[in-house]
């Protein structure tokens, strides 16, 4: 089970963490709160502990964010204040447990485990597998009686996998959740910890327990059936009803595009005629491949996989054409078409048992949604992600033509690019190349849906600086799943890069390094030093454009070796070495109105929010000599732009 730790106190994370490590708990550690909610919007937890008295974002504070964004595993503060009301306020902030200082290591491990045993909702403490029992409590592994010694990581993993035996975990998932942050094993550490669980519950008699989902990653087998009479089936369930609905959708987008998908079957079957008097003219066999190729890629989005298959099968045949074998190619084409004709309504489910099942998607604040730019030059590709991702929290961008992909992460800086590897005018290789050039999208996600499966043009991919590549066809779980993987392990690593994910700035971690670097160099000077907040008066949801302006055009209104952060939701912080202006109102008051004044012409739909600014600034040494203390004197004296 993974624990989040947040204190700013370095002896106690340091004894904890040691303490909690040998009891088989994988800890991530953070001296910030701030940062602390940003590793809890990153990884899934089991159990969060924070210290109430904290620099960034105080205990009480992030506790109820955590609330207030649907975490709902158990959280427990720690805090040197121990009154009624004290306890009182902790637990309204939605605490499960409340140790004061000082305390024993002892006491509060046993705090930990007795949180850690309460079930979300009534359940047997013990995880079972058909012979196989689980006690966590005592971190042991029974067979039929016998014990399994098995590693920690082991028993981690074994774990996991029980209690969340309809889940799929994926390699990249699996590290987050069995190792710290501070750890970076490789995805081969994964699947050797695998081979020895799997080698050692055959030895105890459970074999064949865990599962490969090929391309996706580990799940539990179906634990063997009981010994006891069948119950009658029951009327649909509510995930059969979604699935019904979805394929009910599925059908209706297929038959919008069925004039798109009609002209590519066109073009194959004037290659299927051409074959008749070869030789085969090379404009027809480029048109046949190039409608095979966009076929291949995009048919598994409406479930049609077969077809998908019978498309890559011809896209084969045409980049090497045989006369001689001109026969099969038409019977390909027939195949296909007759696939086509009978759209997904015809398709049939596969059974309960080998359906795969999407990865349960991470628990993310509610005023977050992701941003995905999608270019590829095939309209129903476009139009499937369209369709499928927004459900799930992705609102999707797409264009259809790479050159205009630079204009379009100005103007909306995504979290994930997902690129076409074959595009007129720009190739996907190229882009991704000169994305990685760029200081700002370094760290952003990139991946490729790709029909080639090639190995040295998979290798192209990731020479080029891709983090995944989506083999087409690919199915809606798998394509949420991946996607998802990739935005929760972009978030946190940009965190720990020190990148502010939405404006490119620094983040607060960052930022605090530089701030307390000019107010060294302010100390020994000794020199004036300004620390300027910027306090955006709307939610984060209706500001997020409004701070990628800021963030486009503060840079033009510094100095070099000013520095600026993205402080919190709602904060830019400004610091200045004996600025030249007089005032931080009458040198940004101005262009910051402009700019708000742009915001709204540009947002009619904005209109109606109470969209603006607050500024306020202090000055070291006369408000202060310490960056909190300027921060708290700027918080004070915040006024209304203008």
């Amino acid at each position: 089970m993974k624990i989040l730790l947040v204190d700013d106190d370095e002896v106690l994370i340091e004894r904890l963490t040691s303490d909690l490590a040998a009891q088989h708990y994988v800890v991530d550690t953070t001296t910030d709160g701030l940062l602390g909610w940003e590793y809890a919007r990153s990884t899934s937890y089991d159990l969060i502990v924070l210290d109430i008295d904290m620099p960034g974002l105080d205990g009480l504070s992030l506790c109820r964010r955590l609330r207030q964004t649907g975490y709902v595993g158990p959280i427990l503060l720690l805090t040197g204040r121990g009154s009624n009301s004290d306890k009182v306020e902790g637990l309204n902030a939605g605490a499960d447990d409340y140790l004061v200082k000082p305390y024993t290591l002892t006491e509060l491990t046993a705090r930990l485990r007795a949180l850690l045993r309460r079930p979300t909702v009534m359940s047997s403490p013990t995880l079972h597998w058909g012979q196989l029992r689980c006690d966590p409590k005592a971190n042991l592994v029974t067979v039929a009686d016998q014990t399994v010694v098995l590693s920690p990581k082991e028993y981690g993993l074994l774990e996991l996998l029980l209690r969340h035996p309809d889940r799929i975990f994926s390699n990249t998932v699996l590290l987050e959740r069995l190792w710290s942050a501070d750890d970076c094993p490789g995805e081969e550490t994964i699947r050797t910890h695998i081979r020895r669980l799997r080698r050692k519950l055959k030895q105890a008699g459970a074999d064949d327990m865990v599962e490969n989902v090929y391309g996706m990653g580990y799940r539990l087998r179906p634990a063997p059936p009981a010994a006891e009479p069948e119950l009658p089936q029951p009327d649909p369930s509510p995930e059969q009803a979604k699935a019904a609905a979805a394929r009910a959708a599925a059908i209706a987008a297929f038959d919008q595009f069925r004039p798109i998908l009609s002209d590519r079957m066109a073009a194959l079957r004037r290659a299927a005629t051409a074959l008749n008097q070869p030789p085969l003219p090379e404009e027809v066999r480029s048109l046949a491949q190039g409608a095979a190729h966009k076929l291949a890629g995009s048919l598994g989005l409406f479930s049609l996989t077969e077809g998908s298959h019978l498309a890559r099968r011809l896209e084969d045949w045409l980049m090497q054409p045989d006369a001689a074998q001109g026969g099969e190619f038409t019977a390909l084409v027939d195949q296909l078409d007759a696939q086509l004709a009978a759209g997904p309504k015809e398709i049939s489910t596969p059974p309960v048992e080998s359906r795969i099942v999407p990865l349960a998607v991470p628990l993310r604040p509610t005023d977050t949604r992701y941003r995905v730019l999608a270019v590829d030059d095939d309209p129903l590709i476009l139009a499937q992600l369209q369709r499928l991702l927004p459900p799930w929290g992705l609102d999707v961008v797409t264009l259809d033509d790479p050159r205009q992909t630079w204009a379009a992460l100005e103007v909306s800086p995504p979290d994930l690019v997902l690129l076409d590897l074959d595009m007129p005018h720009v190739r996907g290789v190229e882009l991704c190349r000169q994305l990685r050039q760029q200081e700002r999208w370094q760290t952003l996600p990139i991946l490729f849906l790709t029909a080639c499966r090639e190995t040295v043009a998979v290798y192209e991919l990731y020479q080029a600086g891709a983090d995944d590549y989506l083999p087409k066809p690919i199915l809606e779980p798998e394509l949420v799943n991946r996607l998802f993987q990739r935005l929760e392990r972009g978030r946190l690593l940009q965190t720990l890069a020190g990148t502010d994910p939405l404006t490119g700035l620094a983040n607060r971690r960052k930022g605090t390094i530089e701030f307390d670097l000019l107010l060294h160099l302010a100390h020994r000077s000794p020199q004036p030093l300004s620390l300027v907040l910027l306090h955006l008066s709307p939610d984060l949801a209706s500001a997020k454009d409004l701070m990628v302006a800021l963030a486009a055009v503060l840079p033009t209104l510094t100095r070099q070796g000013d520095a600026i952060a993205r402080w919190g939701s709602q904060e830019i912080l400004i610091g200045a070495l004996a600025p030249a202006w007089s005032s931080p109102q009458d040198a940004l008051g101005p262009p910051l109105a402009q700019l708000l004044a742009d915001q709204l012409r540009s947002s009619s739909g904005n209109l109606d929010l109470p969209l603006g600014f607050l500024l306020g600034a202090a000055t070291f040494p006369a408000d202060g000599h310490t960056l909190d203390r300027l921060y708290q004197e700027a918080i004070h004296r915040l006024a209304p732009l203008g």
